[in-house]
């Protein structure tokens, strides 16, 4: 049986391309967020195959540290995203997968 640890059970890194124009706010206690679409696609191997993988994943950015960060970002910014992964309910009672950005970085 594997053993649990709260603090990295929920780690999800992610390399893509920024695919949407990023959307800023600020929630009511003064804390600014930015969300972002981030698109991935790459070449992986499972079982000794070759494979396609995509996908394409909400990103939260959040807090004065990370936000300043984000002023850079622009459609087509290639980014090292490192979080949690949190679902998100829709108000028709959807729920997404949202990376939670603990850490960001561009890559050339």
């Amino acid at each position: 049986m594997l053993k649990s640890n709260s603090k990295i059970d929920n780690r999800l890194s992610l390399i893509g391309v920024v695919s949407d124009t990023p959307k800023r706010r600020k929630s009511p206690n003064g804390i600014e967020h930015c969300s972002i679409w981030l698109e991935h696609h790459s070449e992986q191997t499972e079982a000794g195959f070759k494979r396609s993988a995509s996908c394409k994943m909400a990103v939260q950015i959040s807090g004065n540290q990370l936000i300043q960060k984000t002023q850079s970002i622009t459609v087509g910014s290639k980014l090292l995203v490192v979080g949690f992964v949190h679902a998100h309910k829709s108000a028709k009672g959807f729920s997404q997968l949202v990376l939670h950005a603990e850490q960001i970085e561009f890559i050339d």
